[in-house]
């Protein structure tokens, strides 16, 4: 009798403490996984630029179209459409005596409207031509981004024609009436190209016009920023553990954001990446936390004819 409840005693301890062993090292593996759903991300010293960008359309900086001076018949029509004229090269001449039509600037004939022996009255339009050697792009900028913008800027141009190609422009206006539409005002942005060689009107472009620019500051991934009671705050890694600390920012580029206070390069931050327990992953939202996609604003894009935002080096 005793060597059976002494039996009992020793299994009920082998098992109490093989429970208590297994519980210790759930525990640290939930520990670990929890620890592993998150991404890190580290406290860097770089460059960041921070600028606004918009896509747009070449367009010619001036167009005219020639019309007829009074009543009269076009005794000859001297140019055809998409033909190249300079300055002074005679468009069309009358049979009675009214004045020949000539360019009054280099440029390209997009329309013509007459033939040889039409009738023709005062104001009737007779050839359309715009100039192709000063060209520009417009852009549509929202109202959180426009104020950052002055004319003289310099801007990057890719165009979809010329993907290898880099061309640069300048700002020359900005619109003082923006256009509301859905909750946000957008207002069109003209850059005019430095360099026009082989570019077309009607080509499609991507402006990118450079606002702020800061060399060797700390930065951190823009995801990595709590904004909680309008501060900004982020989960620090000592170890395993994570810390919340208040940070002070500088620019954006969207994607990194300069840390004027409250860090120091090669800290570890938390990410809000999520990671499942199986192969695949997913990322999810902070919870309460509201995610900062940038500093003094976010991206955004609008606007029937481009679209702004800040964008990266």
């Amino acid at each position: 009798m005793k060597k059976m409840i002494v039996g009992i005693v020793l299994v009920a301890v082998v098992a109490v403490g093989g429970f208590l062993v297994y519980k210790n090292v759930s525990a640290k593996k939930s520990a670990q996984n929890v620890n592993s759903q998150f991404a890190r991300g580290k406290v860097t010293v770089k460059d960041i630029t921070q600028s606004v960008s918009g896509s747009g359309s070449v367009q010619a900086s001036q167009s005219e179209v020639f019309k007829a001076a009074g009543k009269d018949t076009v005794a000859s029509v001297l140019v055809n459409n998409n033909q190249i004229v300079s300055t002074g090269d005679e468009l069309v001449t009358f049979t009675n005596g009214s004045a020949p039509i000539v360019a009054d600037m280099s440029g390209v004939i997009s329309a013509v409207n007459v033939n040889v022996g039409d009738n023709v009255n005062e104001g009737t339009p007779l050839v359309t031509m715009f100039n192709n050697t000063n060209l520009l792009t417009t852009i549509s900028v929202d109202e959180t981004d426009v104020t950052k913008l002055k004319v003289g800027q310099k801007a990057d141009i890719k165009l979809n024609a010329f993907p290898d190609t880099k061309f640069t422009g300048t700002v020359t206006s900005i619109s003082q009436q923006g256009q509301y539409s859905n909750g946000v005002s957008n207002f069109d942005v003209s850059v005019y190209f430095d360099d026009v060689q082989n570019i077309k009107v009607g080509m499609s472009t991507e402006v990118s016009i450079t606002t702020d620019s800061k060399n060797n500051v700390l930065a951190i991934p823009v995801e990595a920023v709590r904004d909680i009671n309008g501060g900004k705050y982020v989960l620090v890694y000592d170890g395993n553990k994570t810390s919340m600390k208040k940070v002070e920012l500088g620019i954006s580029d969207g994607k990194s954001v300069e840390v004027t206070n409250g860090l120091v390069a090669g800290e570890e931050v938390q990410l809000p990446q999520v990671k499942s327990s199986t192969t695949s992953s997913s990322t999810k939202g902070m919870g309460s936390f509201q995610m900062m996609r940038g500093s003094g604003g976010g991206n955004r894009q609008s606007g029937s004819q481009g679209s702004s935002s800040r964008s990266s080096n």
